[in-house]
């Protein structure tokens, strides 16, 4: 649906030079001192984002559904460097990412931190890409990871939608986002309170693989192998959206996305805070959200299908160190809600249950506390419980998924800036669902009831070079 030659062209033709570039600027800041006057040297960056996760996912099982383990360990994270700008409008900037095993059982691969199936490592120059600015205005094109957050100011949640669109970095596992082979612009004017992003992606690298794939098989053909058997394309995906903040308590953003084969989406989203003395507040947001199916709709079943999702946020902080949060959101039934290439925006995101399924009735109530008040800068500790019920088959509302009930935690320490280890963060997660009822499975209704757990730690840890 989507030709791909003009835009395969003018993506992939500045590789060559960029990943010559891109990756040198920190030896060229070495030469700093002598070529001053160059700010394509002299403004030159480079560091290393050090990343090591360890994740553990498994399920007792029923006479359903069977059990299964997922685990792996890594440690690795990329090396980073970008050049200063010639005249003003043009530089160079590239990762190199890799992922060294520490604990790879072959029996538990699909765990997003190692290679899959084999738990190999990781290794790929995941960006790698040419720059123009004019002003407020920029424009990208080679490997790259996508972002389009921004938040509102002085608020305890901002990721209830981390990623802020439907394409973005999904850096969830802690080790490494999804790289793109796009063509990406950005932008902000009107006194910088409105900001616009628009591009064309080709290809998609999974967070875990060393090869860039169309946009289906990055995603849908994960489990797939070897190499050969993996099918299904997508010539590329289009989008474009708008963020308006008239004024720091308020923000609405609209945005659109065609993918070829798979599906399109709107997304509109509201935010709201309303302030009181002494930095409280009470927040409000709402969304909603439309896909149906594009072309072949590869990744579902049903071709034609449409469907949408409506949700609403709130949160509030009274007590310094306390912000309390819930939401809710209801599902149609034509088809599950589906964020493969971001980890948001939706409100319904818990670690488990990231999309909600086709009719579902969601609500999500949670807490985090933040010890900074009370002394201990840089601790915090979130806990959710949420509950999915009324969930079915795509358009089969006489074949349904089980109730789902999820505790989800996350302690996190940040080390402060006057810290020697400042940059660095560390995070401990823990996850339980519970899963209940009737299911539709082997072509008839089973009573489904079995437990899975989720134990993830990881460290990030942004070391500059210069």
């Amino acid at each position: 649906m989507i030709s791909s030659a003009r835009a395969k062209s003018a993506i992939l033709c500045p590789l060559a030079l960029t990943s010559a570039f891109g990756l040198v600027s920190g030896a060229a800041y070495a030469q700093a001192s002598d070529t001053s006057s160059n700010p394509f040297i002299a403004n030159a960056k480079a560091g290393y984002m050090f990343r090591t996760s360890y994740f553990d996912r498994r399920s007792d099982g029923d006479a359903v559904s069977p059990g299964f383990t997922q685990q792996g360990m890594g440690i690795g994270g990329w090396l980073w460097g970008n050049t200063g700008e010639i005249n003003n409008m043009l530089s160079f900037g590239g990762t190199y990412n890799f992922t060294v095993p520490l604990y790879s059982p072959d029996e538990n691969p699909y765990n997003f931190i190692l290679r899959d199936p084999k738990q190999s490592s990781v290794s790929v120059l995941g960006e790698a890409n040419v720059r123009f600015r004019y002003g407020t205005h920029n424009v990208v094109l080679g490997r790259q990871s996508i972002n389009q957050q921004w938040f509102m100011e002085d608020v305890a949640r901002f990721f209830n939608k981390l990623d802020q669109s439907m394409i973005g970095r999904r850096d969830v596992r802690a080790m490494h986002p999804i790289h793109y082979e796009a063509a990406t612009i950005q932008g902000r004017f009107a006194d910088e309170t409105v900001r616009y992003y628009a591009g064309y992606v080709d290809q998609a690298r999974q967070i875990n693989d060393n090869d860039f794939r169309n946009l289906y098989q990055a995603v849908y053909q994960i489990t797939v192998w070897p190499e050969e058997n993996k099918t299904g394309d997508s010539d590329g995906a289009l989008y474009g959206g708008v963020q308006w903040r008239p004024h720091r308590d308020m923000m609405l953003e609209g945005s659109y996305y065609a993918l070829d084969n798979l599906l399109n989406m709107v997304y509109i989203d509201f935010d709201y805070v309303h302030r009181l003395e002494n930095n409280r507040y009470v927040r409000f947001g709402t969304q909603f959200m439309y896909q149906e199916g594009n072309g072949d709709a590869l990744m579902s079943n049903i071709k034609d299908f449409d469907t949408n999702y409506w949700g609403i946020y709130g949160e509030t902080r009274l007590i310094p160190w306390l912000a309390a949060y819930g939401m809710a959101g209801i599902t149609d039934d034509g088809e599950e809600i589906r964020s493969p290439y971001s980890i948001g925006p939706s409100y319904l995101v818990q670690r488990f249950g990231e999309n909600s399924r086709a009719g579902e009735r969601t609500w999500i109530v949670g807490a985090l506390f933040d010890f900074t008040p009370l002394g201990a800068r840089g601790l915090q500790f979130d806990i959710s419980y949420g509950e999915r019920t009324d969930r079915h088959l795509a358009a089969h509302s006489d074949r349904p998924l089980p109730d789902w009930d999820e505790v989800a935690t996350d302690l996190i320490y940040t080390f402060p800036q006057d810290s020697p280890l400042k940059n660095m963060r560390a995070r401990a997660r823990y996850a339980k669902v519970w899963e209940k009822g009737p299911a539709f499975i082997g072509g008839q209704i089973q009573n489904n009831d079995r437990t899975t757990d989720d134990t993830r730690f990881d460290i990030s840890w942004n070391i500059p070079f210069n």
